[in-house]
């Protein structure tokens, strides 16, 4: 199974911002962590590290965040539609396996991607599948029989229970890969299939009802075996960034207000950008978020071996600067 912080980039993540770094000089931050991700794409992708294998969570970030390279673009969309399985849905690197939890992140990019190119229509069976596949790929709990018990007690309302993504189909569902799937069908509009609405309305609240007592989001419940669970810095800003057309929720809201209290919290690169990317997303200040970001920029521009993460940070300082490409209209 996935982890949230996959790799712990050690020279980011142990930097000390002892200084705060000046807000002017972000351009020339953003220009270095840029090139670092563009001298290490290769053949229509990106590895977590420039000399593996490209896998499909790292190049979805890092082609988000060079969506206005032409050239690129248009390879890195070749290259999602070339390997996309028959289901519809892409593994965790190409020709893997099974289609997984990276599948709403491929659709993400693609989506944002082909939206740059002002051609929506021109993989437009590529979405059909990959927007299927999600709808097919949700988390159930619930047997045909159970259902129809359901329905009689509930009616159809009885049918429209909370329901998220797993890592893996038919697992339990977690929250990082249901803020990953709904982003997916949220950015860069909401998808247009039947049923898109109640899919996406109860992935929110699953979102919404297993937030953590004291505000935010754990990996996936949030309580276990009666004992309330804590909430993590970056899975609670995936769930914030996903659920930003929910913002008047008490959830989001307390999530918010405990931001700060997160485990994790400004710790490392990944966590930073993600909580400046929420923050920014709903027009809060990030400016500490930032400052504790670049401070950990290294000398070659990345923020440490992990390319997601140095992606991650091009988002969100491009966010700061006024272009959030994960921004729900």
């Amino acid at each position: 199974m996935a982890k949230t912080e996959k790799f712990k980039s050690k020279g980011a993540d142990n930097t000390k911002a002892a200084a705060k770094p000046n807000l002017a000089s972000i351009q020339p931050v953003l220009l270095k962590a840029d090139e670092y991700i563009r001298k290490s794409f290769k053949n229509g992708g990106w590895a977590y590290k420039a000399a593996d294998a490209a896998c499909i969570e790292p190049t979805a970030f890092c082609a988000i965040a060079r969506r206005k390279d032409a050239s690129m673009r248009k390879q890195v969309i070749d290259f999602l539609v070339t390997n996309q399985n028959a289901d519809g849905g892409w593994s965790t690197s190409p020709g893997l396996g099974k289609s997984d939890w990276t599948s709403g992140l491929a659709l993400l990019a693609l989506r944002i991607l082909l939206k740059e190119e002002h051609s929506e229509g021109a993989h437009a069976a590529s979405v059909d599948k990959a927007v299927a596949y999600l709808f097919e790929a949700r988390t159930e709990f619930y047997g045909a029989l159970a259902k129809i018990l359901l329905q009689i007690s509930k009616g159809d309302e009885g049918l429209n229970y909370p329901r998220g993504w797993p890592w893996s189909p038919g697992c339990f569902h977690w929250v990082e890969p249901t803020a990953y799937a709904l982003l997916a069908l949220k950015i860069p509009s909401p998808a247009q299939k039947a049923d898109s609405q109640r899919v996406v309305s109860r992935a929110d609240n699953f979102l919404l009802e297993h937030a953590c007592k004291d505000g935010g989001w754990n990996h996936g419940n949030d309580l276990c075996l009666n004992v309330y669970l804590p909430p993590f810095a970056v899975t609670t800003a995936e769930a914030l960034i996903a659920l930003q057309d929910q913002k008047n929720a008490n959830a989001v809201q307390h999530a918010f207000h405990n931001l700060k209290n997160t485990i994790g919290y400004n710790g490392s690169a990944m966590s930073a950008a993600w909580t400046a990317i929420a923050e920014l997303s709903y027009g809060r200040d990030a400016t500490e978020s930032i400052h504790n970001l670049i401070a950990r920029q290294h000398e070659d521009g990345s923020f440490g071996p992990n390319l997601m993460v140095t992606a991650l940070s091009v988002l969100a300082i491009q966010a700061h600067q006024g272009d959030n490409a994960l921004k729900i209209s």
